[in-house]
């Protein structure tokens, strides 16, 4: 692209009305996205950063694009206090980061786009890992607070003389020394802060600037091992929500076994993602009851333990290329929303 016209296109899209940086989650930074009328289309969130309170709509005719950060199914309160009706109406638009049962009820149109795994793209879009193949430890197991299938995991490492060949964090009961041992920025601000300060914060802040930390990468962790178990943030099958906790071991070019919803697995096939079966048994997805479910993915995990690691990946090698190919690409993982929104752009 010429210089001349490559500053036209800027000059352009920095006129969108877009406070809260939605077209920043959707475009890439380093091009010039698509040119919004100001006059016609404004951009905002659908709820507060803390998501127990809708945003209100202007009163205009304008098409507002909303975007939803966490997960939400219309018409139920789910989790969140936010009570009464969401701001966004017939003619507007909606970015989700969540798939649920009751979509159809959202009363205007909306394309899912995970605003975690891209975030999660962009925060470790320059990291580099270790090609070792002398990896002290198997899986790396950073459950986080504590929650059934968490706790449940935990105890079956725990009861089976796991927790010394894993790297391993539960909030307030274990912690595997070696977590600790990260030098850089990152790692200290986890080392430093009490769980109960990081998790009542949505945002921290790095160097004062407002940063989600849980979408950091520690390099040290994912050099030292080679799977990780994912502790995804539900459990409810009526909603699919991917997070930073899927993302990261996609960057990391590493294959994964997740605790979460039945069919976690099966919708991540649904939007693009490759999965692990029958080198990793994925039965799990299956199961209804969640401690089943829980119990069929530790069984699992001893299986995969059993393997060579060397030859696990080789023998995954297409799917794992395939999933860290598309993480690290935002064009990829925002194609549905800059599908409509680019029909919502105006010529220039």
């Amino acid at each position: 692209m010429q210089t001349s016209e490559f500053n036209r296109l800027m000059k352009y899209a920095f006129l969108n009305e877009d406070p809260f940086g939605v077209l920043g989650s959707i475009y890439n930074n380093d091009v010039p996205h698509p040119y919004f009328n100001p006059e016609d289309i404004a951009f905002t969130k659908l709820r507060s950063f803390d998501h127990n309170k809708w945003q209100e709509r202007e009163k205009s005719n304008r098409t507002i694009v909303f975007e939803d950060l966490e997960y939400v199914i219309p018409d139920e309160q789910f989790i969140w206090e936010a009570s009464g009706t969401p701001p966004c109406i017939e003619g507007d638009f909606l970015i989700t980061s969540s798939i649920t049962h009751n979509d159809h009820k959202w009363p205007c149109e909306y394309a899912f786009s995970s605003w975690h795994l891209v975030n999660t793209s962009m925060s470790n879009k320059d990291l580099i890992l270790s090609q070792d193949l002398n990896r002290p430890y198997f899986a790396n197991c950073l459950f986080g607070n504590r929650k059934p299938m968490r706790s449940c995991f935990y105890d079956l490492l725990k009861d089976n003389n796991q927790l010394e060949n894993n790297l391993v964090n539960l909030f307030e009961v274990y912690k595997s020394p070696f977590i600790d041992e990260g030098q850089s920025q990152i790692d200290n601000f986890f080392t430093n802060i009490k769980h109960t300060e990081y998790t009542n914060t949505a945002i921290n802040d790095l160097d004062g600037v407002p940063t989600f930390t849980s979408h950091y990468i520690s390099k040290h962790i994912e050099d030292a091992t080679w799977i990780s178990v994912v502790a995804e943030t539900l459990d409810d099958e009526r909603i699919f929500f991917p997070t930073e906790k899927t993302g990261k071991p996609m960057m990391c070019n590493k294959p994964f076994i997740v605790l979460g919803q039945k069919h976690f697995l099966k919708n991540l096939r649904k939007i693009g993602f490759k999965t692990f079966h029958p080198i990793i048994d994925e039965t799990y997805d299956e199961i209804d009851n969640l401690q089943e479910r829980t119990k069929c993915a530790y069984e699992s995990f001893i299986k995969l333990q059993q393997q060579n690691p060397v030859t696990v990946r080789q023998k995954l090698k297409e799917q794992l290329d395939h999933n860290e190919r598309c993480i690290r690409d935002k064009e990829w993982l925002t194609r549905s929303a800059r599908t409509v929104l680019d029909r919502l752009a105006t010529p220039v």
